[in-house]
């Protein structure tokens, strides 16, 4: 199941945080292993290395601080998880950085939320009206845009979501824009791309929210579109402005950063 995890106070005060207002950043995904005890304490783990020793010493220290409680009605046992990280940094040289979204992936995690594969929900994420469901996520759609077809610029775009009287409200919380090659993307292309990119990620995010949500009161997911790859070691990208999200407050964010799909919640 996704859950969202509870994030303890010093954990997120001892991370090194990128200054407010800026626009190029460089993303990583580092991807690792840890092996949690019966009492939820970290007991051995693996992790990528950021190709710098100081974020690398950072991130171990964080990992080695995690401790996870059983997830509802699963009783308490040893437990290996896959998990990735996703890191920002304002630059290539900066040793600085956030952690913007941490995934764990259980063994033997019992999942009640997956991708739609039959015909009748795949019908069910054509259809605009169709009451939300949640057990199923509907795939992400490139926006049906001929000139932004032609263009060599992809898409990250996170989405908040919270619950209300009238169901979940999804809100776009940023959009980073990328290219195949390290160059600041044009004024008329970044344009462009945020106008179409924008509303699909959130048209996605508004559809999905409830199977995100579950019976949390807040969530934060991911969403890609991928039209052209960029391998570098730090990926280059170009965070377009969106609205602040007058309920998506600092103490919301730290409760959302860290989510696992089934398993672990982390105390």
């Amino acid at each position: 199941m996704f859950r969202s995890l509870q994030l303890c106070g010093f954990l997120l005060s001892a991370l090194p945080v990128l200054a407010l207002g800026q626009t190029t950043e460089y993303s990583k995904r580092l991807t690792g292993t840890v092996d949690v005890s019966a009492a939820g304490q970290v007991q051995t783990y693996t992790l990528q290395s950021a190709g710098v020793p100081a974020i690398d010493q950072g991130l171990g220290n964080l990992v080695e601080s995690w401790s996870f409680k059983p997830q509802t009605g699963i009783a308490p046992k040893p437990v290996r998880a896959e998990f990735q990280i996703t890191l920002l940094r304002a630059s290539t040289e900066d040793r600085n950085y956030i952690v913007k979204r941490v995934e764990f992936f259980p063994e033997n995690a019992r999942i009640t939320v997956r991708g739609a594969s039959t015909a009748e929900e795949m019908a069910y994420c054509k259809q605009a009206d169709a009451a939300p469901r949640r057990d199923v996520i509907c795939p992400v759609e490139l926006p049906a845009n001929a000139e932004l077809a032609t263009l060599a610029v992809s898409a990250e775009a996170y989405i908040a979501i919270r619950k209300t009287e009238n169901g979940p409200q999804a809100a776009l919380e940023s959009l980073s824009l990328y290219g195949s090659q390290n160059t600041k993307l044009l004024n008329k292309t970044a344009n462009l791309a945020k106008k179409e990119f924008s509303p699909a990620a959130l048209a996605w995010g508004q559809k999905n929210a409830a199977a995100f949500l579950q019976d949390r009161d807040y969530f934060v997911t991911r969403v890609e579109f991928v039209q052209s790859n960029n391998r570098s070691a730090w990926r280059r990208q170009e965070k377009a402005e969106v609205p602040a999200i007058d309920w998506f407050t600092e103490t919301v964010r730290a409760r959302t950063v860290y989510v696992s799909q089934g398993g672990l919640e982390l105390q």
